[in-house]
Parts: structure tokens; C-alpha cells; sequence
């Protein structure tokens, strides 16, 4: 083993260790909900597209999972195991981990997939976790691999523009695609991860579709299909993925 190979192991140890000298901080329950709401329409299930159609769903679902909620802070950790942070993988935490897909720390992380029902208002709680208290200026949330039925994001209804009106459905299935393809970054200003809060991810109906020329979907049964080669799949799929049909809330 020549000598430039060990001094080069060394420093690369050395850089790691001293990657943050900090220490987890301290420990909070909070809790993390999902809900649907409408971005700039009147009522979640009918609103007008970019393109001009008139639309009213008769179904909008979207699957996510995991959450994770990002500190300010960009270098892992002295705490980190050398091996995990030499592996190159993500490693989970209840709080106070390092994603190394990103190399942030995580101060929470919600990692069960969930399906959110985009045309029910109302807030639905996940559940509690521990979470590393302090400031969070990111979250990012992933479109879940894991699906009962195949797809993480489907839409129905019906559409009118002028005298024209059809009906359509789509779905968008992401199994394949890595994680940098799934991830959602939703920039936030600065919150702050205190005792008893409540986070919750919100998904936003009347932008998944904002794009869409639903008349130039293939017909089957008299429906227009939203499917992967047509212009409205392909819109339905960059709007999906788009920061700009979630948003975040805290709840102090």
C-alpha cells in the first residue's frame, strides 16, 4: 500500500470527522399532517387551466413519502459513523440525521408513505414523531415508490372549453424513476421545530392539471387519457413534480 494512498485515507477521515462539530440539539414531539387545498381557485375540485378548460374532478389523489425536514446546517455531523458517511446511501433517523442523498441534516423525518385524497379539505394527522428542535428553512418530500394500485398521483373529472366538453383521467407511476426524479423541494422561509407543533404538507388540486391540453389525450370509451407520450400526461407528470402544487404549514 504506497504512502500517498494512506495519507490520502487519512485526510479523507479527517474531513468527515470534522464535517460539523455540533451536537444534536434538543428533542421535541410534533406532529405531521396532510391536507388538500385549492392555490388560487374558489373550491378544490373545480377551477380553470392555463389552457383555458373549465374543470371539475370527480377524483385527485397523490402519494408521498418520506417528509423530511431540512436544517439550515449543510455539513454532516462529527457524530456520523465514518462507514455511513462513506456509504453514499441515506441513512433513516427518528431526528438529527444526515440525508446523504443531499449531505443536509435532517432535524425531522416522516418516512411511511401516505396517500393524500386532494378533494378532502380537511387536515388528516399522521402521527407524532420526535424531531430535533431548531429552525428548518427546506422540506423535501418524495412521490412514494411503494403504491397499492401503481401510480402516485391520479385525476378524473370532466372539462369544458367553450363548446366543447369531454371527460378525462390520468395517472402518473414514478416506480422507475430515481430519487432525484421523485424529490420535491419545497423552499420555505424559516419555521422553527418547537414542542407540540403540528407540520403538514399540502397539496394543491387545481395546479396538477395547469398545463394540460386535455382534448389531446388518446380516446378510450369516450375519455381523453392523460398517458405518459400524450401533452396532457406529460403536463400532468411536470406539474405533479412541480414545488409549485405544495406548500407547507406550521403550526406552532
Amino acid at each position: 500500500m504506497s504512502w500517498f494512498f494512506i495519507r490520502s485515507a487519512c485526510c479523507l477521515l479527517l474531513t468527515v470527522t470534522a464535517c460539523g462539530g455540533d451536537t444534536p440539539g434538543e428533542l421535541v414531539t410534533i406532529e405531521v399532517a396532510v391536507k388538500s387545498a385549492a392555490a388560487e381557485a374558489d373550491a378544490l375540485d373545480s377551477f380553470e387551466t392555463d389552457t383555458g378548460y373549465a374543470v371539475t374532478l370527480d377524483e385527485a389523489s397523490v402519494r408521498i413519502g418520506p417528509i423530511l425536514a431540512f436544517s439550515p446546517e449543510a455539513l454532516a455531523r462529527a457524530e456520523e459513523p465514518i462507514l455511513d458517511a462513506l456509504s453514499f446511501v441515506s441513512t433513516a433517523h427518528a431526528h438529527g440525521g444526515i440525508d446523504l442523498v443531499s449531505g443536509r441534516v435532517v432535524r425531522a423525518e416522516w418516512l411511511e408513505p401516505v396517500t393524500i385524497d386532494a378533494l378532502e379539505g380537511e387536515a388528516r394527522v399522521l402521527g407524532e414523531i420526535e424531531a430535533e428542535a431548531g429552525i428548518v428553512d427546506a422540506i423535501t418530500l418524495e412521490l412514494s415508490r411503494a403504491s397499492d394500485d401503481g401510480a402516485q398521483v391520479r385525476v378524473r373529472g370532466e372539462a369544458q372549453q367553450g363548446e366543447q366538453a369531454l371527460t378525462f383521467e390520468g395517472a402518473l407511476t414514478l416506480d422507475d424513476e430515481p430519487v432525484s426524479g421523485r424529490r420535491i423541494e419545497l423552499v420555505h422561509e424559516y419555521i422553527e421545530l418547537t414542542e407540540g407543533g403540528r407540520l403538514t404538507i399540502i397539496v394543491h388540486p387545481d395546479r396538477l392539471l395547469r398545463g394540460a391540453d386535455l382534448s389531446r389525450g388518446p380516446l378510450q370509451d369516450g375519455a381523453s387519457i392523460l398517458t405518459d407520450g400524450s401533452q396532457p400526461g406529460r403536463a400532468l407528470a411536470i406539474a405533479a413534480r412541480s414545488p409549485a402544487a405544495f406548500s407547507v404549514e406550521w403550526r406552532p
